[in-house]
């Protein structure tokens, strides 16, 4: 467990000038002692390794695969996280840390303290935790906000287009994020 925590805090961030080869060497090490599997689910990517250390995401932020035998391989980050690449990171990365596609703590916590007792007397439309795969909703007016989660293979987006679970390429476009996988 202690192999994997220090995999994952290398993965956070990527700030201590540690490359690309050194993290995907990393987690194929400990791939091969166990410590993570492969999706079952038999997802296949049209992309291609162009090189060994290769390590990218799909549109669902919960994969993201490696080069592996010149194959890619995927992979799924922890509950909790998701595969964020650019700014400065690179692997899986707690939701509320992302730099972008996800809305601020102190926009979560802001919407729950106004929890479903607003005084519009109209029950709040459901809104976004930080982790995509979750949203709330309100049963009805002076209620307890429920978090609820989005089926396999969807994301929560609240728009002025979408406001519901959508599918992972639909989540990416409508929160601009296609630049981070």
């Amino acid at each position: 467990m202690l192999r994997w925590l220090f995999v994952m805090k290398l993965f956070m961030k990527n700030k201590c000038g540690i490359s690309r080869w050194m993290l995907a060497a990393l987690l194929l090490l400990l791939m091969m002692m166990g410590g993570t599997s492969a999706s079952t689910e038999n997802r296949t990517t049209n992309a291609t390794c162009r090189h060994a250390t290769d390590m990218w995401g799909d549109p669902d932020p919960n994969i993201f695969y490696v080069c592996s035998d010149g194959q890619p391989l995927q992979l799924e980050c922890p509950p909790g996280r998701g595969f964020f690449s650019g700014l400065g990171y690179l692997g899986c990365v707690p939701y509320g840390q992302w730099p972008a596609c996800r809305p601020s703590e102190e926009q979560v916590a802001t919407e729950l303290s106004a929890g479903c007792d607003r005084n519009t007397g109209a029950v709040p439309s459901p809104w976004a935790s930080p982790d995509p795969n979750q949203f709330y909703l309100c049963p009805g007016s002076k209620a307890t906000p429920l978090l609820l989660n989005c089926a396999g293979g969807k994301g929560f987006v609240a728009s002025s287009e979408v406001v519901g679970c959508a599918d992972w390429p639909t989540w990416r476009r409508q929160l601009q994020c296609e630049a981070f996988y």
